[in-house]
């Protein structure tokens, strides 16, 4: 069964793919620290209007922002790992990249608080102790 964070992991990268604003929104702790690995300002984006300026940064320079999700796993600490790969295209250029960028999530309150990318494969697992 789903945990609470586990699901709110799930809702925001899907959220992400479809550009639902307020599902994201909905998931997200009052407080949330967020850093895009590909977003657009290089920076974090702090709190609902944070997350509000990444979706307008993503449709201002992607025509295309889809994440897909391998595998989202709960850690023995409370905090969630998320395995995925972005695929995006460039709003002007049309230019396509692919890549993977998992993330370990800390959460409060079953919301989501505060996210750490990583670009190693296989590394969130390991520090959550979920894979040698």
């Amino acid at each position: 069964m789903e945990t609470r964070g586990e699901r709110s992991v799930r809702v925001f990268s899907e959220a992400v793919t479809t550009g639902d604003l307020e599902a994201a929104l909905e998931v997200c702790h009052p407080d949330i620290e967020f850093m895009s690995v590909l977003a657009v300002s290089g920076r974090r984006y702090r709190g609902h209007s944070g997350i509000r300026e990444y979706f307008e940064d993503v449709a201002s320079a992607w025509a295309e922002w889809r994440v897909e999700v391998h595998r989202i796993a709960p850690g023995p600490d409370g905090r969630v790992a998320i395995v995925m790969s972005m695929h995006v295209r460039g709003k002007e250029s049309g230019a396509t990249l692919s890549e993977q960028t998992d993330h370990i999530w800390t959460l409060k309150d079953g919301l989501l608080l505060r996210n750490e990318p990583h670009r190693m494969p296989g590394e969130v697992l390991r520090e959550l102790g979920l894979e040698p």
